[in-house]
Formats: C-alpha cells, sequence, structure tokens
C-alpha cells in the first residue's frame, strides 16, 4: 500500500485513513460537515500528491505534446502551464492534465493515480524524437487550496503583487520557490500547488500555519468528493475514461479548435461542426440514500437516458448528489425534469443540474 510523503505527519494529526487505488490518503481530519463549510466559507488545504506525473525532457518534448494532445502547446512559454487532453483515435478520453514548463522540462500531472497508463501510452509515439519520459510522482508534491480566502493566503507568500485574475502566482515558502496554479474546475476559488518533495517539512509546517491563521484547516477526500461532485468537476475512472469525450465531459477549456492533426482532433471538430455530441456531464441531486454504488441507470418514464458515475452525501446541504452522463434532450438548463435512479430494485427521484462553471463561463 503506498502512502503519501506526509502520511506519518497526517496520522499525528488524527487523520483518517482510506485505501483508494493502491494508496491510502487521508478521508477526513476532523468532521466533514466542518471541512465542507470550510472550504465554501474560507479556505482549506488537500494533499493529492497521489496523482501520477510524468516528467518530459528533450528538443522535442514540447512538440511531440503539441501534435498528440487537444491544445496548443506552443506557446507554452516557461514557467505556464496549459490543460491538455490525451484522446484516442475516436476522440475518447485517455487522460486530462495538467501540463508546467519547468524549463528545463515539462511536468504533466495526471487525473489519475499513477501514471503507468499516460507513460506507456506516450512511449508508443515517441520514434525517432528527442524526448525522454521519467516517472515523476515521487519528485512533486500537489496539493489543492481551495476556498474565498485561497488568495489572500497565497497573497502572503507571493513575490509579488496579486491579481484574481493571476493564472500563474510564484511563491516562496521555507526556502523554496514554487508556482501555485489557479484552478478554474470549482465551485469556490482554487489553486494548485506544486513543489519538490525531500525535506519539505518546514513548507508544510507554514502552510498549515497559514491555514490557521485564515480559520482554515487540512482536509481529506472525503470533502473533495463532495465539492467536487457539487462543482461538475470530472474525475478519473468515472468520468474521465475512454467510454466518453471531451464534449461530454465539459472539457473543451482544453481543446484547441485552431490547430491539426493531433490524435482524435478529427473526430472533436466533427462533433463542435455539426453539433453533434449525444450527451453531457449534469449534476444530479436525489431524493434518499443510494443502496448501490455507480454506475446506475438513470432513467425519465421508462426510457433509458444517461448513467450516474459519481456518487457523495453534502451534509451542509443534507442532500446526495452525484454526477451522470445524461442525452443531450434532458440537459437543457430550466428543463425542471424528475428523473429516477435505479439503485437495485429501489428508484429514488431525482433532478439534473448544468455544472456551476458552465452556467458562468
Amino acid at each position: 500500500m503506498k502512502k503519501l510523503p506526509f502520511h506519518d505527519l497526517y496520522e499525528s494529526w488524527g487523520a483518517q485513513f482510506i485505501e483508494l487505488n493502491g494508496w491510502l490518503i487521508p478521508y477526513h481530519f476532523s468532521d466533514i460537515s466542518d471541512e465542507v463549510q470550510a472550504a465554501l466559507n474560507r479556505v482549506v488545504l488537500l494533499d493529492r500528491s497521489y496523482l501520477g506525473k510524468l516528467k518530459l525532457t528533450g528538443d522535442d518534448a514540447l512538440e511531440l505534446l503539441d501534435r498528440i494532445t487537444s491544445n496548443d502547446m506552443k506557446g507554452l512559454l516557461a514557467s505556464t502551464y496549459c490543460d491538455t487532453i490525451f484522446n484516442t483515435p475516436d476522440g475518447r478520453l485517455v487522460d486530462y492534465c495538467r501540463v508546467i514548463n519547468l524549463s528545463p522540462g515539462l511536468l504533466i500531472i495526471s487525473s489519475y493515480m499513477d501514471s503507468q497508463h499516460l507513460l506507456e501510452w506516450l512511449e508508443r509515439f515517441i520514434v525517432t524524437e528527442d524526448v525522454q519520459v521519467e516517472e515523476a510522482g515521487d519528485r512533486f508534491n500537489w496539493f489543492t487550496l481551495l476556498g474565498p480566502e485561497s488568495l489572500a493566503l497565497i497573497h502572503t507568500l507571493a513575490d509579488e503583487p496579486v491579481q484574481t485574475d493571476d493564472d500563474v502566482i510564484w511563491l516562496t515558502c521555507a526556502g523554496e520557490s514554487f508556482p501555485a496554479i489557479r484552478n478554474d474546475h470549482f465551485l469556490i476559488p482554487a489553486y494548485n500547488l506544486c513543489f519538490p518533495t525531500g525535506d519539505s517539512s518546514e513548507l508544510i509546517a507554514t502552510l498549515v500555519d497559514l491555514l490557521e491563521s485564515h480559520n482554515g484547516m487540512m482536509i481529506g477526500d472525503g470533502a473533495f468528493q463532495i465539492i467536487r461532485v457539487e462543482s461538475g468537476m470530472p474525475d478519473w475512472g468515472t468520468e474521465i475514461k475512454p467510454d466518453y469525450n471531451a464534449h461530454e465531459a465539459r472539457l473543451l477549456h482544453a481543446v484547441s479548435f485552431t490547430k491539426d492533426n493531433y490524435t482524435g482532433q478529427e473526430v472533436i471538430a466533427r462533433l463542435d461542426t455539426y453539433d453533434n455530441v449525444q450527451k453531457y456531464l449534469m449534476i444530479v441531486d436525489i431524493d434518499g440514500k443510494l443502496d448501490h454504488q455507480p454506475p446506475l441507470q438513470i432513467f425519465y418514464d421508462n426510457e433509458e437516458i444517461g448513467t450516474l458515475t459519481s456518487y457523495a452525501f453534502d451534509p451542509l446541504n443534507n442532500r446526495h448528489v452525484g454526477l451522470g452522463y445524461v442525452k443531450k434532450a434532458y440537459t437543457l438548463e430550466g428543463l425542471n425534469l424528475t428523473v429516477e435512479v435505479h439503485s437495485g430494485p429501489r428508484r429514488f427521484a431525482a433532478r439534473l443540474r448544468v455544472p456551476p462553471h458552465e452556467r458562468f463561463d
């Protein structure tokens, strides 16, 4: 069982752990309701260093990523980042990634725990190119700062004055310089923090002290899943997998429609040109606790219209909520349809919501 670099520290803080895909990660540090409330109203810190990471080096590394992923990578300057998607030839999701130009080298953060699948995918495209790929999961920590006071906390560590629309803010803490990268997936302000592993105990202690000064706290995966689902954010193995495409997952911010000839480009462009997307990711509010875990069928009258892919209980709003892919005709905002989620022999009434970032883009 793999453990995070700060596992022992989290254990000393009273964290309760959960086993997930071969990792032992914090599920909660305190009451989950308190953790969600702190995220929505103040600021919290989440350790997601279990996400897969790859380091690419070589003269052709950037050109390779531009050729095989969905976004335009050619203008990725040093110390900047870009979200991009690895697709199958028929436009299905292999992985949704964040790429940071460390100069020298590119750091890829996967949406999946671990990165073996992505390593194997990349290697099939490297023939004569000057590109070296290496596993970097044990070389970098990956944290997420969430909450309306995130920017205020970052301001105390920033090398220069910061603005709410800054995409990358360079911070200095405990002698380390590292980026805070804005993350617009959530219904609250969020930033990803990427810093090297090694002797970073002083850095994490400083971050936690700053959290406490803002009446914030560490959170675990339990609270994160609630916030993720309420935000309509797709995740690995549930919404991000080869069953779906970028249109359906609402990930078009990571797709360039002005560049040609990347893997899966023809299918993705055709779906856009002919408005031929068949389904979209939706938030599903459910009346009651489900008896089974997703995937579960979603029906309207006697017609199967979608699949529930994620499920969580939101203690602040006292509601059961999930994510699901639903046929396009049923995804218009304002329809206010009552659908059913089938959990074994039981049927649970539910309603569909458009993810919040789709409403405000």
